[in-house]
């Protein structure tokens, strides 16, 4: 129990350290105002979370081992649940037209 935490943990401090540079990221779509942008992150990420925490992936999203598409495979460790829900919360955005696009900070 104590592992899959620290695993956990890591990740989490990983991203920070990736995403706490000198640029910062954010989705844009040419013709969304802000209040689209929001309704649309929010509607991704609760579909991804709603995916993500079935507790399977499908071999086609990138389940480890090489199961094939069609079959179920339990997570074999939480990570997986993190790096799914991030790629599917990518792909929701990206159908809905968005591009994820690096902004330079200011200050």
């Amino acid at each position: 129990m104590y592992e899959p935490m620290r695993r956990r943990r890591l990740l989490a401090a990983t991203l920070v350290i990736l995403l706490g540079g000198c640029a910062s990221y954010a989705w844009v779509k040419p013709d969304a105002t802000v209040e689209m942008t929001a309704r649309d992150e929010v509607a991704c990420r609760t579909e991804a979370r709603d995916l993500a925490t079935t507790g399977f992936v499908y071999g086609g999203m990138g389940a480890p081992g090489g199961y094939p598409p069609w079959q179920q495979v339990p997570y074999p460790d939480p990570s997986w649940q993190v790096v799914t829900e991030q790629r599917i919360f990518d792909r929701c955005m990206r159908s809905r037209g968005y591009e994820l696009m690096r902004t330079d900070k200011k200050g």
